[in-house]
Formats: C-alpha cells, structure tokens, sequence
C-alpha cells in the first residue's frame, strides 16, 4: 500500500484523522487530552468537532475515566478536540524478534499477585508458597445427539466414539490448583484441600471429573470443579462450585463461574472464555472411550460417568516449544480486532483473497461490537465490464432476533472490486491505516499512515489482498465467502498431556486429551423456520448464512430460538498468536484454520435445487441446505424426496435471480489491551499503578514500568507538533511527577501550549491521598509541590479535586484538570485567550461540578497562591443570586508555575503570547521558500501588524512594536536561508486585588 510520508522545510503542523464520519468540522484549536477511553484507536491523536462526534470514536462516559470527563467539559464551549487514547504498550519499544514478546505488556497468568492491602507477605485467599497459577481447558467428553451432525460435518466425529472438546478457558491464580471431582480413585480429590503446598509436578497435567448426566430422568450434565489450595474463606467465593455443561441450565458453567478478572485472587481464577453447545446438538458422553463398568449406564455409576476433565499445557508453567504452545503467555501489547480473508468464488478449484476488515477500535471487546453482512451479491453482466457489485452492512452485535431485525450501523451499497471505480470498495469505507510504530528502534518509531483512502466509517477500515489492487485477480470475482477463523492450538501429540494415572479399564487410552478441540463455529444450516423438511418449513429471505448467532430450539427448528449463542464473543476474544519461537496459543490466516472444524465458509457449499434452466431455482430455497463438509447427509437427501437429483452446489451464476437468499454474516476476531487484567489499577493505567511502577524492587528503572512508558510514550506523540496543533494539554487524574515533569517539557519543547497539572495531592498525616475517603491536606501537598521545584510558565495548577456529576449519573471526585479545561473553554468562548480564565465571569465551573473536594478557608487560598497553584472556590449562594450562572464553584486563580515575577507568571499572558506566535507562524508558513530580500521581509512585517493590532483592540495588548528588516535579517542569516525579526508585546495587565478604604466622616461632599 502507499505509505505517506511526514515532514517537509519549514513550519509544519499535521494532524492524524481516522474519525470516519463526522457531523461537525473542527473549528479553532484544539485541546490535547492523553487518557484511557471504552474505545477508539490506541496512541493516534485525533481530532474532532463536538462531542457526539467524540462519543461515535470513543464511547460514552462510564462514571471512571477522567479523560472522557474532559473531553465533555471542553466541549461545552469549544469546537475542536485532539484526543490521544492510552492502552498497554509494554515497555513502549519493539517486540523481541526471537519470542515475539513485548516487553512488560500484558500479563503472564499466575504472576504472583499482591493481596487487597497490596503487598505479597500475605494471601487472605491461598497460601503462600503454592505454585504459581496456570491456563486451564476445562472440557468433557461429547457425542453428537440422535439425529445431530454438529461434529461429522466439522469432520470431528467419524463413529459413535465421542470427542474430547474445549468448553472454557480458565485462568488460575497463584497458590490455586484446578482439579475436578471424582469417584475415580487416584484421579482427583473428592473435597479441595484448602492447605495445599504442591509442587510444580502437581500443578500440571490433567484431572477427570464426574459429570451428573442426569438425576430422576432430568437431565442435568453437572459436575464439581475443585480450587485445591483456595482457602475458601468467603461463602460467596466458594473453593468447591457445582456447575453444568447444559447452556439451557440456570447453573450453567458460564453463568456460574466467575469473569470479573479483578476477582482472581478472591474466586482463586478466572473465567477467560467459554463456548457454548446446545444439548439438542451433542451430549456429554465418553461413549467409545470409557469402559462400559464406568459409563452412566453401569451399574456402578448410575446417571454418572467420569467424562469432564481440566488440563493444562503437557509442559510446566510459562514454557512452550515449537510443539507445545506457551499457554500461559499473555505479553503482548495492544491490538485490534480483524475478519479473515473474505475470499470469491472458486477459480481453477481455487477461491482468491479478496479483502478484510479491520476495526478502528484497538483493545479488549473490539471484535464484539459489530458483525459484518455481505449482501446484494449481484455480477456483473456486461462483457465490457465484469466486475460486480455487493453491499457491506455494519450491524450491532446484540441485533440477533434471527436476523428478522437487523440493526445497520452502516450500510455501504453497491461497492464493486474495480481499482478505477468511484464504488471501490477500499475507496467507500477507507483503508487508512494511522498507528504508532513500536516496532521500529525507539529512536526511528514514529506515527503511520498506511493506505491510499480516507476512512469514512467509524467502525472499520479495509485491507484489499494486493493481488486485487494489482489486477491478477479474475475481474468476475464476486465475496462468497471467508476463511477460516483463528482457533486454539490444543490438539496433537504433543500440546496436551495424558490422563494422569488413569484407573486400569476406565480409559482405553491414556493419551486421549491430545485430541481436544474448540467446538466448531456454528454456521447457518437452513434459512428457513419452523420444522425441517416438514410441511410447514417456509423459506425465509431475512436470514443470513455464514455464522449464526443464536441457539436452536430443537434438532429440527434450529432457526426458531432467539437464545443468544454468548460464547461468540469468546469465538471472537482475543488469544496470543505472536509467538515465534514456540508454537502459538492461536493460530489463523491458514489452510490450517480453513480446514479445522470446517469452518472455512462459501457460499458454493449451499447445496440448492435447480429448475428447468439448470439454475438454482428461486422457489426451492426452502430445501438449501449449507453442507460444511460438502455433502448432504441421508436425513437431507430424505427430505429432499425426488428433487435430490437435481442438487448441486450453489454457483455465481445462480445469483440472477436468486440473491435475495445469498447473503452471509461474519465477525471479527481479536483486540486486546495489552495491560495486566487482573489488576484493576494497571487495567485502567490511571495514578496508582504509575505509582507502583515507581517501585524500584520491581527489578527495573525508575522509568521503566508499562504504566509509566504508556503515558511518556503519549507524552512524545503530542510533543511532536507533526502529529498535530494543540493549545492546551492535560493528562486528566494522572499526578506522578515522573509524567508530569515529562509534560511539561513536552509544551515546553512545543512552545505553543500550555500544559494542565494535576498535581500530587496528601492528607493531614502525609500520606499520598488514594481514596475518597482522603481528605487533602492543603500544607502538606503544597509542601510535596515545594519540593519538586518546578519553574515554567507552560504549566499551571489548581487544587482541590470537584465532586462531578458525570453524563451517566454517578458522582465522583475528579481531578482539577477535567473541570478548569472546562472553564478555560467557556473563556475563550465569552472572551479570548488573553482574557483571565478564572473568576465569575469566565471562571465558573457547570453544575455538574457539585463540590469542591475541600472547603478552602482565606488562609488556604493564600497559601496556594502564594505558591502559584489555583485554587478552585466554592461561593456559597453564588448562583442563586445569579452572580454566577454556571453553578457555585469558581476558579479563583490564574497564576501559572513560574517562580520569579513577571508578566509570564500569568496564565492569560502565557496564552497571548501563544497565540501571537501561533498567528505569526501561520503567516511565516505563507512566505517559506520566497525570496529574501527586503521586499519580503516587508510583506511579512505588514502580515503581522495587522493580526497584533486586532490582539490590541480586543484588549489584549498594551503596546507592540515589529521589527522585521535588514537590521533583524543580517547578510550572514540571507546566505544561511533564514529570516530573523523580533516582535515586542507589553501585555494587557488584569485586575486580581481590589483594595478598598472605608472612610467615615461627618460631612461627605459629593
């Protein structure tokens, strides 16, 4: 793809927008906000023009992140906002080409984790001492159900013998061994051992587990999962859980278990992804692999048979090879969700690679906000131009409802595949691709923009297969369908390990787990309702094949039930595959994937009935029949009757009159936040955990940790003036001078912004303030401030947090930073940037700032600005007497963090004098590459006068004087390209003390 390239002589400002769509252009300049968000693209500036615009890039408020919160408060009053989103980027550099880990990203599973009061001597919930935690495939033993095809057609299930699969993913902590309930000696424990100290040995290898078929004829498929080493403590975070593998049951594993990841220590693990299978379509059985004295029907085990098991990788914790994934490896940085390669017809017995989508979004649930229809397929017929034409709809994931009511995000009509067309596809919904390229030597990584058109959707951007670009694809090539998805490596000889000590007759073979497998993706069978083959089966032209998102009701109604299939998103989460030295956790993008479970889907593999054209014929639609494996089973050629001889698979040229019945959905897979999610802290990247990477018994720099790198990394983005023009920038609720400082010198290196400091705050016993029920010390963070003596005029500081009311209703404390962006916004909208942003006036904060964090006494605000921090006044009945509409905190200072007195000392005057010298540079841009002479050093001269006198009449100047001629601009700088002038500026002074004498007299002459 054509790449464009930054940086050209002279001043330069650029900004990076995917933003897709918008329904308001930027206007003015806009303010830099670096924060955390519920989506949008990772370490990309972008800009936008009011706040439903922000909202359709990054989400909606969610009553925790700051960033968001400053972003609403600017855009009260202002319309143009850069926005730079954070998420794990490790240690900010390169991947290592040897593993393909990045440094410090992600997590490892069963890093030891500290308890509640944040240290690691103690462990309310295991022991210390146990082995470290490990990744588990919790799975049991299944069959097809009478009638049921679910596993033959995935090529899973060749005889009555049942097959080991993969039901969910479960991650341990530390001190926790996984086991499974038995009655099988020597196979697992019957009760948890709450006490466990294991070895390494015992922490790996593979437990079975009764399972309760059923009980008085009901069918149940529960079984008991053991949390060996789980203290158990809390009777809500038990270390024994009963739970079924039936998805219609109210105990149903996934509902059971526990997903909250910042729960880890307390539940003992982690409910990473499960996957659902009806009971209508298989049922827990070892039928084939057990002895029949230990099957549901012996007598030994009446309605219980031993065929659920949880197992680990056949290799001790953290360690893989080219044969065995490295189950527990998790370190990766951020990342984005993707389709596979949505592909055409068969050419030559092969389809071609057309184009993917990506989404926009980077992180975790990117792949779980959208599916993608391709409908519409029409070809082309005219032999001067074959390439057809096709439709792409962006739906919302939660549409299901059976596809009868599909919710479009987006719809993208009539696209075609030709380069040269206006409905290029690529051309319509964009490909730009804008990142941060960490994989470069730290000092060459720099902002990217790759593709040749701009995104207009705000969910997604394509990748065209080269070969399309380039014309070697047939031109009649129309999207019938996709690759494979990404699956889990966990069958072999090797990836898995044997039954551990199997009971002698139980188990034929020991090594029967080194055949377990996902469940296969489930794909659309029929497109019709009601009964199969029944004489009420109607064809339905609303629904899609390709995959489908809900459940059957039945064998024979599998288009009937709006149960949603919930473990589409864990189809759709995202697992390692970036491991080069050792065999990934995932694999895709292969014949490989295409072949596993069958889940490569085409069109072609409809199965249709033809009429006396020899085509597809449209009235016979309710006998199609998707044959993922390529053949219809005798239950289809039955139902077919005496129309089975006129089957065939669906062809291109069928769509004539048939495209209203073909059309497919898929879904993207993917996106991750490359941050430690058990950590709720380092999950959300916000103060604390910059904090605690500033612990030096981390083994690493004082700079070093991933938290500290995110924000720095951030911090050299929106430095670059390159990558975009900002006025102001704030890093909301981040307070760590190691960020803070970098902040700073970030504006100062710009020289056109000035940055917004939150500042460290600590209560009245000198303790850093980490929770709300803190107070904030007024001497003692001021103190902290003293001592890190910070001199500039770039930067300025208020004090104390606001109690906010956010957008979705909830209170919280936010730092000075989200409400004083707000107050300088309604400046600059009632004023100009000259003007003081404090006071009544200009000042007030909405009311959805409801309280100052601390009620500051006249003492108090002396001392802080005395000490040059702002602060933020709560007045009480200011806004009933309407002296201040906006509400009754206002901010009452304006002194930037310069220490010596002068003019600069002035936020207002900070802001003028970048404002000038925005203006001047915009002309200076007019005039690069003219001829020096003194002809054009006077027509600059002219340019700027008039811009300082409109400052002048608004104002926000006293005096100035421009002095740009033969006596600024010597020989010497002529022969050396450059033109020097100076400009003097004797700034508007404001009005910040009212003195006052009261003179009492007998006799006031007037």
């Amino acid at each position: 793809m054509a790449q464009l390239k930054f940086g050209s002589a002279g001043v330069t400002a650029r900004e990076i927008d995917i933003s897709g769509p918008v329904s308001q252009q930027p206007v003015g300049v806009p303010a830099g906000v670096v924060g955390t968000s519920l989506k949008g693209p990772a370490f990309v500036p972008v800009t936008v023009g009011n706040l439903s615009d922000w909202y359709a890039k990054f989400g909606q408020t969610d009553g925790k992140k700051f960033g968001p919160l400053a972003v609403v408060e600017w855009l009260r009053n202002a319309s143009a906002l850069t926005y730079l989103r954070v998420l794990g980027a490790g240690d900010g550099r390169k991947r290592d080409t040897v593993t393909g880990d990045v440094t410090s990203a992600g997590f490892t599973v069963g890093e030891q984790e500290p308890d509640s009061t944040g240290v690691i001597t103690s462990n309310a919930y295991a022991n210390l001492g146990g082995p470290l935690g490990r990744t588990y495939f919790l799975g049991c033993f299944m069959s097809e159900s009478a009638g049921s095809t679910v596993f033959s057609d995935a090529g899973l299930q060749t005889s009555a013998t049942a097959v080991p699969v993969v039901r969910g993913v479960l991650l341990a902590a530390s001190g926790v061994i996984v086991r499974m309930s038995a009655s099988l000696p020597n196979v697992a424990s019957s009760a948890p051992a709450s006490n466990l100290v294991a070895t390494v040995a015992n922490a790996k290898g593979s437990t079975m587990g009764d399972v309760v078929l059923s009980q008085n004829g009901i069918p149940k498929q529960e079984f008991i999962v053991l949390l060996n080493g789980h203290k158990g403590t809390d009777a809500s975070k038990p270390n024994v859980i009963t739970a079924s593998f039936d998805v219609t049951s109210k105990s149903y594993f996934a509902k059971a278990f526990n997903t909250d990841p910042t729960q880890l220590q307390s539940t003992g693990y982690y409910l990473y992804a499960a996957w659902d299978v009806h009971p209508v379509l298989a049922a827990v059985t070892g039928s084939g692999l057990l002895a029949d004295s230990f099957s549901a029907g012996g007598t030994a085990h009446p309605g219980v048979e031993p065929s659920a098991f949880v197992v680990t990788s056949s290799l001790s914790r953290n360690v893989g090879s080219t044969t065995v994934p490295n189950y527990e490896n998790f370190r990766d940085r951020f990342s984005h969700a993707q389709t596979p390669w949505i592909t055409s017809q068969k050419f030559g017995g092969s389809a071609q690679n057309l184009f993917r989508f990506h989404t926009i979004d980077d992180g975790n649930g990117a792949g779980s906000r959208v599916k993608i229809s391709i409908e519409n397929i029409t070809p082309s017929t005219d032999p001067l131009n074959k390439f057809g034409s096709f439709t792409v709809v962006l739906r919302d994931w939660t549409d299901r409802d059976l596809d009868k009511k599909p919710i479009a995000n987006e719809t993208y009509s009539g696209v075609n595949l030709d380069p040269s067309s206006d409905r290029y596809i690529a051309k319509v919904i964009g490909d730009a691709h804008a990142y941060f390229d960490f994989d470069r030597e730290e000092s060459s990584q720099k902002l990217t923009v790759e593709g040749n058109y701009e995104n207009r959707s705000n969910y997604i951007r394509v990748e065209m297969n080269t070969d399309v670009e380039n014309g070697f694809v047939d031109p009649s090539a129309i999207p019938v369908g996709f690759r494979g998805i990404e699956y889990l490596v966990t069958s072999g000889s090797a990836p898995l390990p044997a039954i551990d000590t199997p009971v002698s007759g139980a188990f034929a073979d020991a090594n029967v787990l080194k055949s377990t497998v996902q469940a296969p993706l489930p794909l659309r069978r029929k497109i019709t309702t009601s009964t199969e083959w029944s004489s009420t089966e109607q064809v339905e032209s609303k629904f899609y094949w390709g995959v489908q998102f809900e459940h059957p009701e039945a064998l024979l109604k599998k288009n009937t039930n709006t149960l949603p299939n919930d473990s589409l998103k864990s189809f759709a989460k995202y697992f390692p595959n970036f491991a080069v030295d050792t065999l990934p956790f995932a694999v895709g993008d292969s014949d490989a994937a295409d072949t596993f479970n069958n889940n490569m889907f085409s069109l072609e593999n409809i199965m249709v009935v033809t009429g006396t054209n020899g085509l597809a014929n449209p009235n016979k639609w309710a006998d199609a029949v998707y044959a993922r494996d390529g053949a219809l089973t005798a239950a289809d050629l039955a139902g077919l009757g005496t129309d089975s001889s006129k089957v065939r698979n669906f062809k291109v040229e069928d769509l004539t009159s048939n495209k209203t019945f073909a059309k497919f959905t898929l879904m993207l897979q993917g996106g991750f936040d490359g941050t430690n999610l058990f950590d709720a802290d380092e999950a959300a990247i916000n103060n604390a955990a910059v904090a605690a990477d500033m612990n030096a018994a981390a083994g690493r720099g004082l700079n070093e940790g991933p938290n500290v790198r995110t924000y720095l990394k951030a911090l050299d983005i929106m430095q670059n003036t390159v990558n975009g023009d900002i006025q102001l920038l704030a890093i909301p609720g981040i307070r760590q001078p190691i960020v803070t400082d970098a902040g700073i010198l970030a504006v100062e290196s710009r020289f056109d912004a000035l940055f917004l400091v939150d500042l460290e705050q600590q209560d009245e016993f000198g303790s850093d303030v980490n929770a709300d029920t803190q107070l904030p010390s007024v001497t003692n963070t001021v103190q902290v401030f003293q001592d890190r003596s910070v001199d500039t005029s770039f930067g300025a500081s208020y004090f104390p947090d606001v109690l906010y009311k956010d957008p979705t209703g909830t209170n919280l404390f936010v730092p000075p930073s989200v409400v004083v962006l707000g107050a300088l916004a309604l400046n600059d909208a009632v004023g100009h940037p000259w003007f003081a942003p404090a006071g009544f006036t200009r000042g007030a904060l909405p009311t959805a700032a409801l309280e100052p964090r601390v009620r500051l006494s006249q003492k108090d605000m002396d001392t802080l600005y005395d000490n040059g921090i702002n602060p933020i006044v709560h007045f009480p009945g200011a806004a009933q007497s309407g002296t201040n509409p906006q509400g009754g905190l206002v901010v009452w200072g304006q002194k930037t963090l310069q220490l010596a007195a002068s003019a600069l000392d002035r936020v207002n005057v900070r802001r003028l004098l970048i404002e000038i010298r925005r203006q001047v540079r915009d002309i200076a841009q007019t005039i690069i590459f003219e001829p020096n002479r003194a002809s054009t050093l006077a027509r600059f001269s002219a340019a700027v006068t008039p811009r300082l006198q409109r400052i002048q009449a608004l104002a926000g100047l006293e005096n100035f004087k421009v002095v740009i001629d033969s006596s600024t601009t010597t020989q010497d700088d002529i022969e050396n390209n450059t033109l020097r002038g100076k400009i003097f500026v004797q700034p508007t002074k404001t009005l910040e003390f009212v003195s006052l004498d009261f003179v009492v007299a007998n006799n006031v002459n007037q």
